[in-house]
């Protein structure tokens, strides 16, 4: 998620968004990613989390999402390529170092995106 959009957006498409994988398929991201089931519980039990009538990117405020973020541990958001569009990019090189063939680059619009893809283009 690149840095130069807004602070929002950023939460809502990062920390909301795992949230509301969370909410629909939890138990496969955390088997799948070799992740502390309890961590997963503990989401499922919040308040907040079970007060929130809909998926959490859709339905939750801005109070809501700063509040999943503290129920998510640093290493689930890991993953997500944030920052500037240069840290983006390394970001997604990095997924290619990993053995990858492809990366699915989601959550933003492909103007967002730009920048990144930019920085990925030059050579490093």
């Amino acid at each position: 998620m690149p840095d130069h959009l807004p602070e929002e957006v950023r939460l809502k498409r990062t920390v909301a968004r795992l949230a509301t994988y969370l909410q629909v398929y939890g138990d496969l991201m955390v088997r799948t990613n070799d992740w502390d089931p309890a961590v997963l519980a503990r989401f499922r039990a919040d308040p907040v989390v079970t007060g929130l009538g809909g998926w959490a990117d859709i339905v939750a405020t801005r109070a809501e999402i700063e509040h999943l973020g503290t129920l998510l541990p640093d290493d689930w958001l890991a993953a997500a390529a944030t920052g500037s569009p240069e840290q983006c990019a390394k970001a997604v090189a990095a997924q290619f170092d990993l053995g990858l063939d492809g990366v699915i680059m989601h959550a933003s619009t492909p103007a967002e995106l730009a920048p990144v893809v930019g920085s990925y283009r030059r050579p490093s």
